[in-house]
């Protein structure tokens, strides 16, 4: 139930302060692994139509955080979720994307991000909850209207239970999204973005979109396993097979190509980083042959397979830069590998099909960065750039990210830096030749 107050607040400035999500060290920062353009991504899918079916809903968001509790708790989780949206009238597919985004679909979640299923952070709403009433303004004929909505009482210090949190978090969303245009303008700051769910994540200003993105994708996940339309037409190659995608929710942002630093520039990266969330599924590229599926030691020990039943029980030993990983031989000479697997599903010498699933999402043998897939392609052991073999309708390249930007001018330093150091070598070499002879 949406109410109105009887009068309006007087315009053009906001009548409140910023709401700014905090985190350990004060403002958050943005991300580097989101698009220079949001133009980029293509319109977004429609809703289902109406009337939604409850339990299939119920089964694909508690199949997409499956793993993390028992399969009653998800779908319990799932239906309040649906309820919860259903009540405040938003979609409960990007909903369940924020529940599935923000928190993995853990109730109990706390971080310095925020609190349960929708990591909702208190002192950004402190402003507008009062008792069971959401209060906010919306701009409209060039004044600021008072509004509210119902929600539990004292939510914000029942943040676990999951329910309180998903109807608070519903609300909240509705709130964004009746606000979102209007405070696009009047607080200046916000980098472009698509939805108001990149004010869910950020507040009235936005600084990054990767929340954003990453919660549209979940919730195309969210989608195509609804009605069950997972399946993409192959795309024919000139490497004598056709490709499908390995993830759901296509496309999917490369946030690293081939030939990037690694390690300072010690080694260059050998294949394709595509952003994912932990624990996502994996499918092959092709029909073809499991050729290893096992560890990456570090050099100079040789790689090690291992049965994907023994994972889960065997201590594992320290792992080299691609982790748990699959490789695949899909014609003679040509293979794809999989790898930073969390864990994986086949053993060497499987067939497997286009689009069979391999393995999971993981950060194994990854250093730094968050999980994703590193995808490789190699033909008698060369690497080939996937992201032309696999198509700009399925990956978005490097080069369109903030993270490309930042990875070619840290190279272009590192360069620089090496040609001053090969100058002063060269320059300190030639004044002990010279101080050498004239001692002579």
């Amino acid at each position: 139930m949406l109410l109105f107050a009887a009068d309006a607040v007087a315009a053009e400035k906001p009548p409140w302060r910023a709401r700014r999500r905090r985190g350990d060290h004060g403002l958050l920062r943005p991300g580097l692994h989101q698009l220079k353009d949001p133009k980029r991504w293509p319109a977004e899918p429609a809703s289902p139509p109406a009337p939604l079916d409850e339990e299939r809903f119920r089964e694909v968001l508690a199949g997409m955080c499956e793993g993390v509790a028992s399969p009653r708790m998800l779908r319990r989780i799932a239906g309040e979720t649906f309820t919860a949206a259903t009540e405040a009238g938003v979609d409960p597919f990007l909903l369940g994307a924020l529940v599935y985004r923000q928190s993995r679909c853990v109730p109990t979640l706390e971080t310095s991000f925020g609190v349960g299923l929708l990591q909702i952070q208190e002192g950004m709403l402190l402003g507008n909850v009062r008792g069971a009433s959401l209060h906010y303004q919306v701009r409209e004929d060039g004044r600021w209207q008072e509004r509210t909505r119902p929600i539990p009482g004292g939510a914000l210090r029942r943040l676990k239970n999951s329910l309180i949190n998903l109807r608070l978090g519903a609300a909240v969303l509705a709130m964004w999204q009746e606000q979102h245009p209007a405070i696009d303008e009047v607080f200046p700051g916000s980098i472009p973005h698509r939805s108001a769910a990149a004010h869910f994540g950020w507040g009235d200003i936005v600084r990054g979109t990767g929340g954003e993105d990453r919660a549209l994708t979940a919730r195309r996940r969210l989608i195509e396993r609804y009605l069950d339309d997972k399946k993409v037409e192959p795309r024919q190659t000139d490497l004598g097979f056709a490709v499908v995608p390995p993830l759901e929710g296509i496309p999917r942002v490369a946030t690293s190509g081939l030939g990037d630093d690694r390690e300072g520039g010690d080694r260059a990266h050998r294949g394709l980083d595509l952003d994912a969330t932990g624990g996502e599924p994996v499918g092959s590229i092709a029909d073809g042959v499991v050729t290893f599926a096992g560890l990456d030691m570090p050099a100079p020990a040789p790689r090690q397979p291992v049965a994907p039943d023994a994972l889960a029980t065997m201590k594992r030993p320290p792992l080299g830069p691609g982790g748990l990983f699959v490789c695949i031989r899909h014609v003679p000479h040509i293979v794809s590998c999989y790898m930073h697997l969390r864990s994986y599903t086949v053993t060497v010498g499987d067939d497997v099909k286009a689009g069979q699933l391999i393995g999971y999402v993981g950060r194994s043998g990854a250093k730094v960065s968050g999980p994703h897939l590193h995808l490789e392609l190699r033909r008698d052991g060369a690497a080939l750039d996937p992201v032309p073999i696999l198509g700009s309708r399925w990956v978005i390249p490097p080069q369109d990210t903030l993270a490309h930007d930042f990875a070619v001018a840290s190279k272009k330093l590192r360069l620089r830096k090496e040609r001053r150091a090969r100058r002063k070598a060269h320059r300190a070499a030639q004044a002990a030749r010279l101080a050498e002879k004239t001692a002579k």
